[in-house]
């Protein structure tokens, strides 16, 4: 018996899905299509709700109101489904609710939508202007745009402001960046909040700035942010207050820009402002400058209302008496009072190579400035440099002239030179000397002034060879020890000394005397050292190649210069 309810029970059932199943199938496909709106005329800023419901099974994307971009800013788009079932009829519906702004005022035909095969009916729409609200009639929000500059060249900067207008206390919002074609858009520093009166009604106004630099030249439209935030609705009973809140849309009017091209006049790198400037500072001071010893040189390029991508390079002649290192130039940009401040920093390091006075020439950068149209140049006028000797330890170089002991062994030797004639050869009359005798007489005195330079000029070969030695010796010792320490302008000073001493060179600056000497190697390590400071690039110098490099080549040469010194003799 109780086999046989059970039995029952389940036929009950499944006589019922059955009925069920085949009452969705009679209203699977789409029966109808009705599409609404919830206001009529609308302000051409404030949103217009669309809602478009279709009775039956209708899949979620089958909606498409993308067909109403030309002349609407279309917001979000939610979709709901409901399904009733009421005495085994089933009814099945999906929603549709799509927020829509105008993009301008005017009359406008709403098309219709085709969703399941099924189409709506077209729904004409008025759009008034904002300002059409009566005095009486206070807006709960609205937004406005503005440019400071609607006819701009290409690539010059373009202040955007828009601002959000809250007659209402706002719960929530948000405002997203405009939209326009071939150009950059770029947020200028913090909202700006403040209130003000407009129509007898008081506002708090949310400001907000955008620097937008078109790339190309043309017509171009800045397609205005939509405003979406939430408003505060109060009811107060008897009791207490009720809050609420409630969605508003508001879109900001689109601007048109005709946007100029370059000017043909300008050739060069093309840099639109109001104001430009060039600045330069020296470490150390310029009257402090000796030979070996390194200086740096900061410009710095300052421009209004353009990007830090903009910035040229600074480009500046040096004379060839200083070897230049330029560092990796660094660039920002700030925003301040609403307008954008770029800059353009250089260092560039500086090595004297010889003392005496130089000028450096201008830098020149052309820009283009906005005011009065015409071409303008920042410019840092012509430096006089003037470069000190070197140091050694502190020390003054001393006059690179012939030694003292040299010189005063010559003069004496020629003081007793011409005295010895005298002494010898006093005059005689011809009576008593034959022509033969004057002849034997030349012939001794040519004999002794030869034997004369023979003795002499060894002894001061001599002399100049123990002084240049232990010259040579003081500078090698010095050298080693800064290249121990790894100091780079002591040991830049020390190779000139060094190589002055070894070359028995000592008017030359370093690169005359590298290019005396032609090793490739020796070229390479200084490059290398010197770039460990100076260059753009991370490198790291190894002094002990360098040590290798220089003691290879003092070797060479001196054991060359004394193979020649005694091979001399037997020339003699």
């Amino acid at each position: 018996m109780r086999f046989t309810k059970l039995k029952s029970s389940y036929w009950s059932l499944l006589i019922i899905a059955i009925l069920m199943s085949a009452a969705f199938a009679t209203r699977a496909a789409v029966e109808s299509v009705a599409a609404s709106i919830d206001k009529n005329p609308a302000m051409a800023d404030e949103s217009i709700v669309l809602t478009v419901v279709a009775t039956g099974s209708a899949r979620g994307d089958e909606f498409d109101p993308s067909i109403l971009d030309d002349d609407f800013v279309v917001g979000r788009t939610s979709v709901s489904t409901q399904t009733r079932v009421v005495n085994f009829d089933t009814t099945r519906s999906t929603t549709w609710t799509t927020i829509l702004i105008p993009r301008k005022e005017g009359s406008f035909v709403l098309p219709a939508f085709n969703v399941g095969g099924k189409t709506t009916q077209p729904i004409p729409l008025r759009v008034i202007p904002a300002s059409s609200a009566g005095p009486g009639q206070a807006r709960e929000a609205f937004v406005t745009a503005q440019v400071d500059d609607s006819v701009p060249y290409v690539q010059q900067v373009v202040k955007y402001t828009v601002k959000i207008h809250l007659g209402a206390e706002l719960q929530r919002g948000s405002l997203p960046e405009p939209t326009v074609t071939n150009a950059e858009i770029r947020s200028l520093g913090k909202d700006n909040e403040y209130s003000d009166i407009i129509d007898g009604q008081r506002y708090r106004i949310i400001e907000r700035s955008y620097a937008i630099i078109p790339q190309s030249s043309g017509l171009t439209t800045i397609k205005g942010p939509m405003f979406e935030g939430e408003i505060v609705s109060r009811n107060r009973t008897s009791f207490s207050y009720f809050n609420r809140t409630r969605p508003i849309n508001r879109v900001a009017p689109d601007i048109e820009l005709n946007v100029q091209p370059i000017p043909g006049s300008f050739t060069q790198q093309w840099l639109p402002s109001e104001f430009v400037q060039l600045n330069e500072e020296w470490q150390p001071a310029l009257d402090q400058i000796r030979v070996g010893e390194p200086i740096t040189r900061t410009i710095t390029l300052s421009a209004l209302g353009v990007a830090q991508e903009q910035l040229p390079e600074i480009t500046g002649d040096y004379p060839p008496g200083f070897k230049v290192y330029p560092d990796q130039p660094a660039t920002t940009s700030v925003a301040r009072d609403g307008n954008i401040i770029a800059q353009r920093v250089e260092n560039i390091a500086l090595i004297p190579n010889r003392e005496g006075q130089f000028v450096l020439p201008p830098v020149r950068v052309p820009w283009f400035n906005l005011q009065n149209n015409q071409i303008e140049y920042a410019e840092i006028p012509p430096q006089s440099i003037n470069v000190l000797p070197g140091q050694i330890n502190g020390q003054i170089q001393p006059p690179t002239t012939t030694p003292q002991i040299q010189s005063t062994e010559i003069n004496t030797l020629d003081t007793s030179f011409t005295e010895q004639p005298q002494t010898h050869a006093a005059p005689l009359s011809n009576s008593y000397w034959s022509f033969s005798s004057w002849i034997l007489l030349v012939l001794w005195m040519v004999t002794l002034m030869f034997w004369w330079f023979t003795s002499m000029k060894k002894p001061v070969d001599n002399i100049d060879a123990i002084n240049n030695n232990a010259n040579e010796k003081e500078a090698w010792r010095q050298l080693l020890i800064h290249i121990k320490n790894q100091n780079v302008s002591q040991t830049y000073q020390g190779l000139q000394f060094w190589l002055a001493e070894l070359l028995d060179n000592r008017n030359a600056d370093l690169s005359t005397l590298q290019s005396i000497l032609n090793s490739p190697e020796l070229d390479e390590q200084i490059s290398l050292m010197m770039a460990s400071q100076y260059a753009r690039d991370d490198i790291q110098w190894k002094s002990d190649k360098l040590k290798q490099v220089i003691s290879r080549i003092r070797n060479d040469y001196l054991n060359s210069t004394h193979n020649k010194s005694a091979l001399q003799p037997l020339y003699n």
